[in-house]
């Protein structure tokens, strides 16, 4: 019993680190999906300067995919949801777990960290 409930453990343990390292390169809603579920994939901060939306549906909910950095200058595609469609070239710091987007706020250029600037922003 004891072998069967350690397997078991084992086994999850395994499916959530896979699923962390399938997503941590992905901007897909699947990717968003095991993230947001996934007890390992820890909240951080992202930084994005907005462009114009993929796409808008019917609801005018505005489809984004774009560069997105980290504090420290790490980058990787982010895919969000703006409540309508945003205005371009604006800073927004997005609330994430991995691919998961849960918030969004605007921001001055001048609180967007330096390396992350650099990054989504690249200014002679």
């Amino acid at each position: 019993m004891l072998k069967k409930l350690f397997g078991i453990i084992i086994g999850i343990f395994i499916l959530l680190v896979g699923a962390k390292l399938y997503a941590n390169h992905s901007a897909s809603e699947v990717a968003g999906v095991l993230d947001q579920l996934n007890p390992l994939v820890p909240k951080s901060e992202l930084y994005v300067k907005t462009v114009a939306p993929q796409s808008v549906n019917e609801y005018r909910t505005a489809s984004y995919k774009q560069l997105a950095s980290n504090k420290n200058g790490q980058t990787r595609t982010i895919h969000f949801n703006g409540l309508t469609k945003l205005k371009m070239n604006r800073y927004l710091q997005l609330t994430n777990k991995g691919a998961h987007v849960e918030t969004y706020e605007e921001l001055r250029r001048d609180q967007v960290p330096e390396k992350a600037l650099k990054e989504i922003d690249p200014r002679p």
